[in-house]
């Protein structure tokens, strides 16, 4: 629930401090006073686009203060991006300069716009006037039906997604292999033969590095024989006296009988013996490595060839061996997508399939919107009875059209021709209003005057509202074009509404603010220089005053505030009403 917003200078409005509190608030005041400033001002803090020719001054922000479930699904979104939560409460602002971008925090902690706007829908649900000219599309109709059918459509329309993609890349393979079999053809055939020449030469990873070690030793042999040789004469030769194992040998002996006379000595010693194994272990390993170079004389040569082959494909596919093998793999990979495309039978077999798996994952979308319809209408012709059109009754009908020119269509069980589909599904949503009975279904927007349209509105807002998630609900003049007794049942509905949630309602009916558990008032001001508005909390008094003006202009009118305290009064009775039948046991 929000708890309070503060503006500055957006707008008309200088400053303004609202504290809001559950139950019903109405926002009244003259026309162009200001009043869409405060939903405007939501809207921001929510991560709506900036306008900045709301901003006055270099100023202007917004603030808002919730208390939200640290836990719940907008905590746990804020606790994720490094904001922290403390005993619930929830600090939003937004700054917008007249010139650059705007910021927006959260408990003092920069936080990205899109974040906020991921929260707006588990915070605050927004119902406009616009929404009346989007329910006349029958998309936003399908949109509105989907919503309220909650996991049931949900689930449907994602299975029905996962299908509709599936075909559609069927169908994008199909089409590129019937309109390019010639290019394909040619292309399969030239990696085919280019393949055959890597794998007749058989590289092997690491290959080309090892041969040129090996024919660089073999290039060098009589080199590298000859300092090998010097080596081992030096450490064993055939001459005893001049060879380092000699000489160490005859240190070690010069040593030995007197190295436990003096500790440093022994040490000395000691070093010599490891010396003496250490040359010892060196004069074999000289040994060893002359006779591995007494190699083939035709070894070199063989080893040249093998080097001439794989340089033969480096020039072609890489500049080593790995990048040959590489070449090689992204080239049969290939293959095996252009030899699957070019079998259009498979392939047509495999689009066949996945078009009745589409086909039947638009039966279950289409059952669980019918489900969902059922619902949704009864649900919506009961609110309708109690906003004083106690004989209107809500339909909702699902068509499926045929294919357009170019299109084959889908094939659905129990329909002797195919239908047109798209990635919402192959179903048309159309609401309808059945005015009285006897009356012909028509759509709502043909069969409604302005204020029974208004009303229908408020009915499918109201019914969508029990489904969703957000403690808080703004309507924004959604009583528009009505008046009497109709308005009194729209006032009576929001109030009702607003027991178990948070409602903040636009309204130029007193019918309707006479219903409020909370009542804002925006206002303007001039000093003949400047025009600025204000918004000022209500109470009792001052909301009789308030009342007469909306009814007759005159807040100094009898009458008039004669009929506002009647209408307070009808109000503050039906109020108790609600609360004795909320209170008392059942029988």
């Amino acid at each position: 629930m929000i708890e309070f917003l503060k503006l500055h200078r957006l707008g008309i409005i200088d400053d303004a401090h609202i504290e809001l509190g559950p139950g019903l608030t109405v926002i009244t005041g003259e026309t162009g006073a200001g009043k869409t400033m405060v939903l405007s001002a939501l809207r921001l803090l929510l991560g709506g686009r900036s306008d900045q020719g709301l901003a006055a001054s270099k100023e202007t922000s917004v603030q808002g203060g919730w208390v939200i479930e640290p836990k719940g699904p907008v905590g746990s979104q804020l606790a994720g991006a490094g904001v922290e939560i403390s005993d619930g409460e929830f600090l939003l602002t937004r700054t917008m300069p007249s010139e650059g971008r705007s910021r927006c925090s959260a408990n003092g902690t920069i936080v990205p716009q899109a974040l906020v706007a991921a929260c707006a829908d588990d915070l605050i649900a927004v119902h406009g006037q616009s929404d009346q000219t989007l329910l006349r599309r029958s998309s936003r109709q399908r949109e509105v039906l989907d919503r309220f059918g909650g996991d049931a459509t949900s689930v449907a329309c994602e299975a029905y997604a996962d299908a509709y993609e599936a075909v559609t890349r069927l169908d994008e393979l199909f089409r590129e292999a019937t309109s390019n079999q010639a290019e394909q053809a040619a292309e399969l055939l030239s990696l085919r033969e280019q393949l055959e020449r890597i794998e007749a030469v058989a590289p092997v990873p690491g290959e080309d590095d090892t041969l040129a070690e090996s024919a660089l030793r073999l290039g060098n042999l009589s080199q590298l024989q000859a300092a090998a040789a010097s080596a081992a004469a030096a450490i064993a030769g055939d001459d005893e006296d001049a060879s380092a194992i000699a000489a160490v040998h005859a240190a070690n002996k010069a040593l030995e009988n007197v190295a436990d006379i003096d500790p440093a000595l022994k040490d000395i010693f000691g070093q010599l013996k490891e010396v003496a194994l250490v040359l010892n272990e060196v004069g074999v390993d000289l040994s060893r490595y002359l006779a591995d170079l007494d190699a083939d004389p035709g070894e070199l040569e063989r080893i040249q060839s093998r080097r001439a082959e794989l340089n033969g494909l480096t020039r072609r596919y890489g500049s080593s061996v790995q990048d040959v093998l590489d070449w090689s793999a992204n080239a049969s990979a290939r293959v095996e997508s252009l030899e699957r495309a070019s079998n259009l039978a498979e392939l047509a077999e495999r689009r066949d399939a996945a078009r009745s798996a589409l086909a039947a994952a638009a039966v279950t979308l289409t059952s669980a919107r019918k489900q969902a319809g059922r619902d949704f209408c009864l649900r919506v012709t009961s609110e309708l009875q109690g906003l004083a059109m106690p004989h209107s009754q809500l339909g909702i009908a699902i068509r499926h059209r045929q294919p357009p020119a170019g299109q084959d269509g889908l094939r659905i069980e129990g329909r002797d021709s195919r239908v047109a589909f798209g990635a919402s599904g192959v179903d048309e949503v159309e609401f309808l209003l059945l005015a009285h009975e006897g009356a012909t279904p028509a759509p709502i927007g043909k069969a409604a005057s302005g204020g029974e349209l208004s009303r229908i509105m408020l009915a499918l807002e109201v019914v969508l509202s029990q489904s969703a998630s957000a403690p808080t609900f703004v309507f924004d003049e959604v009583d528009a074009g009505v008046g009497g007794k109709a308005a009194v049942e729209i006032g009576r509905r929001l109030a009702q509404l607003g027991k178990s949630a948070q409602v903040l309602v636009v309204t130029h009916l007193p019918q309707v603010a006479a219903f409020a558990d909370h009542h804002l008032v925006v206002s303007k001001q001039s000093d003949g220089r400047v025009t600025s508005s204000g918004v000022e909390s209500l109470d009792d008094s001052q909301r009789v005053r308030e009342l007469a003006r909306m009814l007759a202009g005159q807040e100094e009118s009898a009458h008039a505030a004669a009929h506002a305290q009647e209408l307070l009064d009808l109000a503050s009775l039906e109020r108790a009403k609600r609360s004795h039948a909320v209170g008392k046991p059942s029988k």
